[in-house]
């Protein structure tokens, strides 16, 4: 899936965090992020398709391939490989934990467990939107890559099932962002119904996701390909027939009119 499809989708993992969470509105606002940062940040590995890349970060490397061979390969650093895995976002978490406890002016020794403890919310949207970002990415093509590396080191691949196209689902957008729309207006409920904010927080989005399970595999095309797109305008025409079949004329035509407004895939 898109950029911003993934984002969404941390975001809307936040949005349950930060109803658990009981906290502050800022705090909350932060969970919210965090769960945004972690449904982003696994497609940074797509960096080596900067225009610059080569005479940039690959020069200052060294890389003896392009950024669009290291795009499209199966090095531990192309897309879809080690920052598609189980063990990224576990690493950027002990990293974090790791620089804020050293910066600390409370530091009297590293205490990993009080750290997670303190900051549990932010870890747990963080690494369940970055999870999530995984999840959503197995059920497109299975192109040069064959599905995400989740396992890393090991070198298997999964997903690739080519349920949906790379983009343009609208239908599953549109849920994410009911999901949000929910569960922030959840939070105006009063603290003293602690225990019905967060059954309806995690019921809001567990009934999104069932509709995002059914909406991926109800689709009347079949996007699976293995190698390099060799009719990518072809299935990309059909994913929007798709979704406007779904969507109906009207709203199709508003989300198609979003979406050429914004300058990424979507």
């Amino acid at each position: 899936m898109d950029i911003i499809s993934h984002t969404l989708t941390g975001i809307a993992v936040g949005t349950v965090a930060a109803t658990i969470s009981n906290r502050s509105l800022k705090s909350k606002g932060l969970i919210i992020l965090a769960g945004g940062l972690g449904g982003a940040l696994p497609d940074f590995d797509a960096i080596s398709l900067w225009s610059k890349f080569d005479s940039t970060i690959g020069s200052f490397l060294g890389l003896s391939h392009s950024g669009r061979e290291i795009y499209s390969g199966k090095f531990w650093y192309s897309h879809h490989a080690a920052l598609h895995s189980l063990i990224a976002p576990i690493i950027f978490i002990l990293l974090a934990t790791t620089i804020r406890g050293l910066f600390s002016r409370n530091y009297k020794g590293f205490d990993a467990l009080n750290r997670f403890k303190e900051n549990r919310f932010l870890t747990l949207a963080f690494f369940f939107g970055f999870l999530f970002h995984l999840l959503e990415d197995m059920p497109t093509p299975a192109s040069v890559w064959g599905g995400v590396n989740l396992f890393f080191p090991s070198s298997s691949y999964i997903g690739g099932f080519g349920d949906i196209w790379w983009w343009n689902n609208y239908d599953l957008v549109l849920i994410i962002v009911s999901v949000i729309i929910s569960n922030l207006m959840v939070n105006l409920i009063p603290i003293r119904f602690y225990i019905i904010k967060v059954r309806s927080s995690l019921s809001v989005f567990c009934i999104g996701l069932i509709l995002f399970l059914v909406q991926i595999n109800t689709r009347t095309v079949d996007f699976s390909y293995s190698g390099p797109t060799v009719n990518y305008s072809e299935l990309e025409a059909q994913s929007k027939q798709v979704q406007k079949e779904i969507l109906g004329e009207k709203l199709f035509k508003f989300m198609t009119a979003v979406d050429n407004k914004i300058p990424l895939n979507f």
